[in-house]
C-alpha cells in the first residue's frame, strides 16, 4: 500500500511526457457492442479507442479479448482480467467495481412498434400494458432493474438484434435501448422497410455516464484507476475527446478505409 501510495503522488508530479514507453500491460475484458466497442472495427471500436489511447498517456498499454457481458464480468470478478471495457453507471454494481470517471454520456431511449406500441410515456407504470423486450444479461438503469422485477410483460432476448427482430414482427411493443447502438444496428442489419416499422418516442428514458469498469479487490485496483483517470483527464484537456467523437460521427470506426488523419499528435 506504501508503494502505491508513493507512486499515485509521484504520477501526479512527472509529466505525461515522462513516459515515454510502455511500463505496463494490462489485460481488458470487452465485448460486442458496436459502435462502443467491437472486435470487427477500427480500433475495437469508439470507446475502445478513448480507452487505449488514455491509457498510452501514461506508458501503459491494454490488449482487448471479447465475450459475452457476463462472461467479462465474471472472468473479471475472479481477478483474470484487469478491467471491463465497458459499463454504465449502476449503483448496485459498486459492491464488486470500480466506476472510472465517466468516458461518454448515451441516451437510453425506447424504440416502439409503431402499429402496437405507445405514442409516449412519462412513467414506466404507463407502460405495464405492453410489451417490453430486454436482452439476457444487460444491465440498463437501476429504475428500469427495479421495473423489469415487477413488470408482467418482460419478454428477454438473447441479442439486441433479436430484441429488433421480434419489435418489427409485433411481438413485443417497446425495446429500451442506446440510441447511436439501436440506429448502428437497424442501418447495418435491417431493410428500409423494417426500419419505417419501428421508431423512437419521447422523452428518453435517460442519459447515461459510461465507465471503464475496474474489479475490486485486486492488489492494483487504485492503480489502475488512477491511471486511466490521469490519462483521461489529459485527453481532455488536449481536446481530443472532440476528435473521436467526430471520428465516430464520420464511420471511421465501421469503415476505417475512409481517409480521416487519426494522427493523435
Amino acid at each position: 500500500m506504501r508503494l502505491l501510495l508513493t507512486f499515485l503522488i509521484l504520477l501526479t508530479l512527472i509529466p505525461t511526457q515522462a513516459f515515454a514507453h510502455a511500463w505496463l500491460k494490462l489485460k481488458i475484458a470487452t465485448t460486442e457492442y458496436a459502435p462502443y466497442t467491437s472486435t470487427s472495427m477500427e480500433h475495437s471500436g469508439y470507446i475502445n479507442h478513448i480507452i487505449t489511447q488514455a491509457f498510452l498517456e501514461t506508458g501503459v498499454v491494454v490488449e482487448f479479448t471479447a465475450m459475452s457481458w457476463e462472461e467479462a464480468l465474471e472472468a473479471t470478478r475472479k481477478g483474470e482480467y484487469d478491467a471491463v471495457s465497458y459499463g454504465n453507471f449502476i449503483r448496485s454494481r459498486e459492491r464488486e467495481f470500480w466506476h472510472s470517471d465517466p468516458i461518454s454520456v448515451e441516451n437510453l431511449v425506447f424504440y416502439v412498434n409503431k402499429k402496437t406500441g405507445p405514442k409516449n410515456w412519462q412513467a414506466l407504470s404507463d407502460l405495464k400494458q405492453y410489451k417490453m423486450g430486454i436482452t439476457k444479461d444487460y444491465l440498463y438503469t437501476d429504475e428500469i432493474e427495479a421495473y423489469v422485477k415487477s413488470a408482467p410483460t418482460i419478454v428477454t432476448a438473447p441479442t439486441d438484434n433479436a430484441n429488433f427482430d421480434a419489435l418489427i414482427n409485433g411481438d413485443i411493443d417497446l425495446f429500451p435501448i442506446d440510441q447511436l447502438t439501436g440506429w448502428y444496428i437497424l442501418q447495418k442489419d435491417f431493410n428500409e422497410i423494417d426500419r419505417a416499422s419501428i421508431q423512437t418516442i419521447e422523452p428518453r428514458i435517460s442519459s447515461v455516464t459510461t465507465h471503464l469498469l475496474v474489479p475490486k479487490g485486486n492488489a492494483d485496483e487504485r492503480l489502475i484507476l488512477e491511471l486511466f483517470n490521469k490519462g483521461l483527464k489529459q485527453l481532455k484537456l488536449q481536446g481530443e475527446m472532440e476528435r473521436f467523437k467526430t471520428l465516430l460521427r464520420e464511420g471511421f470506426y465501421q469503415y476505417p478505409e475512409k481517409p480521416v488523419n487519426y494522427d493523435r499528435r
